[in-house]
């Protein structure tokens, strides 16, 4: 018998369904966290399951026991920044009225989303230009956030709720502030990170700011 037969015979049923649960949980983690490695170092098209496999240390079978393809893998990683965007634009209403400096770090927050998955990013440009459908999932996210916000009351965001024109301008304003700190966060813009911040920041206060 071996040590993991052996372990799992000593165990309640129960705390064997357990036990295996999160030895499956450990291993996705494991494919995902080797995943993320690759696609740093490769272009989703470049990174082929096969180095997958090599950085998690797991084989074919049990990397399809957990995703179906390298989309659905990618796919994962990209849910992961979710909550944080979510969380991240449930907090932009609250800037209505306020100065610029709250703005600011708003977006440094933003920055600072973008440094921690600095890998995410080139991988959602890659896979909307090679995964037909991803697009639309990225557009149909973005239109989430756009509700998000136009149920919070602010008058800005609330006419993007009934307004097809205020929520282009939403959309866009969203559009610019994702590109804008993704491309700080990429230090594209060096020294002059801090101006563009700034410039953006005043942006969003003038399309926030309350009708007198």
């Amino acid at each position: 018998m071996t040590i993991l037969a052996k372990d799992m015979a000593e165990k309640p049923a129960s705390g064997r369904a357990a036990y295996l649960e999160r030895r499956r949980a450990a291993t996705r983690d494991g494919i995902v966290r080797a995943a993320r490695q690759v696609f740093a170092e490769a272009s989703y098209v470049d990174a082929k399951i096969d180095h997958i496999l090599g950085a998690a240390g797991v084989s074919r079978a049990t990397f399809y026991s957990h995703f179906e393809s390298k989309l659905e893998l990618a796919s994962a990683i990209y849910e992961e920044t979710v909550p944080q965007t979510r969380a991240l634009f449930e907090r932009l209403p609250l800037l209505a009225g306020q100065d610029r400096s709250a703005v600011r770090e708003w977006l440094a927050d933003f920055v600072g989303i973008h440094l921690e998955h600095r890998y995410v990013t080139p991988l959602i440009a890659q896979l909307q230009l090679f995964e037909t459908g991803f697009r639309a999932r990225i557009l149909a996210d973005t239109e989430v956030l756009i509700d998000l916000v136009a149920g919070s009351g602010v008058d800005a965001f609330a006419k993007a709720g009934t307004d097809d024109r205020q929520r282009i301008r939403v959309r866009l304003l969203f559009n610019q502030i994702a590109h804008v700190c993704a491309e700080v966060a990429r230090g594209e813009f060096g020294v002059q990170s801090g101006i563009c911040l700034d410039l953006m920041a005043e942006g969003i206060v003038r399309f926030v700011k309350p009708a007198v």
